[in-house]
C-alpha cells in the first residue's frame, strides 16, 4: 500500500519527504495525516478525464468535510453532494458560489428550506412523501425546486451490505415503477421543476459492470420517461461508489477510466437516437480522498496470552471511535510500523483500543514486530475515518494535519479539549 506519498527511507516512513515520527512530536497521537499532493493529483485526474465534456464531478463530503480539505475540492471547480444541513453549511463556508447537490432519505424542512434559499443545483428527491414536502417548502417560499428523482435500479455492487445502496431491499430511492409515478406527480405539482435523474449503487465498488449495468437501466428508464410524459431532463446523476484499494490485492478501475466509460454509454446512447446529451453529474468521495490519508497510533501495551491456543493484544491509543470502519464493517486497513526494526522478532497481533467493547479493534492477525511505546501507522484512512469519529467513553477527537506541497504540516482540525466536550452540557 506504500505509494509515493507515504513511504520508507532509512527506516522512516514518511509523508510527502516528512517524517512521521517529527509529525507525531508535534501533534500527539492519535492523529489523521492526509498529502495534500496525493489529493490535488487525483482532483487533477478527475479534471483531465472530464475536460471537453458536460460533465460536474460532485465531491461527497460525507467522506472527508474538513473545511481545508473542502476548499481544496472547490479551487479544483468540483461540485459537492450533501447530505444534512451541516454538510450545506461546511460548503458555503469553504467555497465560494458551489454547485451544491442534497441528497438522503431524511430531509427535514428546515434543511429543505436552507437547500432552496441558498439555490443548490439540484435536491434528489427519494420518495413520494419527501417530493410533496418539497413542493409545500417551496410553495412557502414561493420559489421552484430543482428535483431530481432518485431510481433504485435493482443492481447487486458487491460490496459490503452496510454500503449498497441500488438493491430493492435498500431505504435509498425509488423502483423504476414507483419512479415513473413521482416523475408524473412532480409534474402536476406547481413548486417543482424537473431537472434530473439521479442513481447511486454503493460504496467501495472495485468492478466497472455494475457501474455500467445501472446506467443502461436509468438509460432504459429515461427512454420510458419521455415516451410517457414527454419530460426532457437537463442531468443524470450516475452517483459514484468507485472503490479505493485497501489492500494490495484490490485493483479498482482508475478515475479516468471511470468517468470515460460511464460517461461514454450515455453519450452514446443519446447520440445515436438523434438527440444532445445531457449534462452528468457524479458523486465521488472515496476515490479522491481515501487513500491521501493515515492514522498513527502509539502502543501503550503489549499483552500476550500464555496459551497455545490463545491470541495476542497489543492495546494502542486509538480506538473504534477514531477508526470505526473495522468493526462496523469488518474493513481492511494496512498496519506497518513508523519506524522499521532491524532483526527483530515478529508476532502476530489483534489490534485493539481502551474502548469498553469487545468490538474495539482495529486490525486482527497482523504480523509485526512491536514493542511498548512503538508508532503504527493505518493506512487509507483518508476516508469515512475521521468524519466518523465519535466522542463514545467521552474521548477526544483526534487532530488532523495536512502535509501541503510546499513540504510545511499545518493543523487542519484541532484535537478536541475536554472543555469543548463539556461546555456543551447543562447539569
Amino acid at each position: 500500500m506504500l505509494g509515493k506519498n507515504f513511504y520508507y527511507q532509512g527506516g522512516d516512513l514518511l509523508c510527502d519527504g516528512i517524517k512521521i515520527e517529527n509529525i507525531v512530536q508535534k501533534y500527539s497521537t492519535p492523529v489523521f495525516i492526509y498529502s495534500e499532493p496525493h489529493i490535488k493529483e487525483n482532483l487533477n485526474r478527475i479534471n483531465k478525464a472530464i475536460n471537453g465534456k458536460q460533465i460536474t464531478v460532485c465531491y461527497a463530503v460525507k467522506a472527508n468535510p474538513a473545511l481545508s480539505i473542502l476548499k481544496l475540492a472547490g479551487t479544483k471547480n468540483l461540485g459537492f453532494d450533501v447530505v444534512s444541513e451541516g454538510e450545506m453549511r461546511r460548503v458555503l463556508k469553504s467555497s465560494p458560489e458551489p454547485k451544491i447537490v442534497f441528497s438522503g432519505v431524511g430531509k427535514t424542512d428546515e434543511e429543505i428550506r436552507f437547500a432552496l434559499q441558498n439555490e443548490i443545483f439540484s435536491l434528489n428527491v427519494e420518495s413520494l412523501p419527501e417530493l410533496n414536502r418539497v413542493n409545500m417548502v417551496a410553495n412557502g417560499l414561493n420559489i421552484r425546486a430543482p428535483v431530481s428523482i432518485r431510481i433504485n435500479p435493482d443492481v447487486n455492487p458487491d460490496t459490503h451490505p452496510y454500503i449498497a445502496t441500488g438493491l430493492r431491499e435498500n431505504k435509498f430511492g425509488l423502483s423504476m415503477e414507483d419512479g415513473m409515478n413521482a416523475y408524473k406527480t412532480a409534474q402536476s405539482l406547481p413548486f417543482i421543476d424537473i431537472k434530473g435523474i439521479d442513481c447511486h449503487i454503493g460504496s467501495q465498488i472495485l468492478s466497472l459492470e455494475p457501474f455500467e449495468q445501472a446506467t443502461e437501466k436509468v438509460l432504459s428508464f429515461i427512454d420510458q420517461l419521455m415516451k410517457e410524459t414527454g419530460i426532457v431532463l437537463s442531468h443524470i446523476n450516475l452517483g459514484g461508489g468507485l472503490g479505493i484499494p485497501y489492500s494490495d490485492n484490490e485493483n479498482p478501475p482508475s478515475l479516468e477510466h471511470f468517468l470515460n466509460v460511464t460517461s461514454d454509454v450515455v453519450i452514446n446512447w443519446y447520440r445515436k437516437r438523434g438527440l444532445n446529451p445531457p449534462h452528468l453529474v457524479y458523486e465521488l468521495g472515496r476515490s479522491v480522498v481515501g487513500n491521501s490519508g493515515i492514522l498513527v497510533a502509539k502502543v501503550l501495551y503489549l499483552k500476550n496470552t500464555m496459551e497455545s491456543n490463545g491470541k495476542n493484544f497489543a492495546v494502542i491509543d486509538a480506538a473504534m471511535n477514531d477508526l470505526i470502519r473495522p468493526t462496523l464493517y469488518n474493513a481492511h486497513h494496512e498496519v506497518v510500523p513508523v519506524t522499521m526494526k532491524k532483526k527483530t522478532c515478529s508476532n502476530k497481533w489483534e489490534i485493539v483500543g481502551p474502548i469498553c467493547e469487545s468490538g474495539d479493534w482495529l486490525a486482527k492477525n497482523r504480523e509485526l514486530s512491536l514493542s511498548e511505546g512503538d508508532l503504527i501507522c493505518f493506512f487509507s484512512a483518508g476516508a469515512y475515518c475521521s468524519s466518523m469519529a465519535s466522542n463514545y467513553n467521552s474521548r477526544r477527537k483526534p487532530a488532523e494535519v495536512i502535509v501541503s506541497c510546499d513540504n510545511t504540516v499545518r493543523e487542519i482540525v484541532r484535537r478536541e479539549s475536554y472543555d469543548e466536550i463539556l461546555n456543551r452540557e447543562i447539569t
